[in-house]
């Protein structure tokens, strides 16, 4: 499989994690902590235009960013969710 379609699959997979999450019955999400998670996520779209369109000269590195941002949103909104369980 071409590394930017394995690497924007392991985007979609996590966003589905992060989609996942925000359905389960909690109320309590911490503001702060959701618009972290949405600017990550909104970032995340933005590398992958660049690397689609091939407006990103590296697109490796652009993709690894992408994912790592991805990665960092998730486990923002998990620490949260477990958080406010407490």
């Amino acid at each position: 499989m071409k590394y930017e379609t394995e690497q924007a699959l392991r985007v979609k997979s996590l966003a589905i994690d992060v989609i996942e999450e925000l359905m389960k019955d909690r109320p309590d999400y911490d503001q702060k902590n959701l618009k972290q998670v949405a600017e990550l996520f909104a970032r995340c779209i933005c590398d992958l235009v660049n690397v689609y369109t091939n407006i990103s000269e590296d697109h490796e590195m652009t993709l690894r960013g992408t994912v790592t941002k991805a990665k960092i949103g998730y486990n923002a909104l998990i620490k949260n969710a477990e958080m406010t369980k407490e």
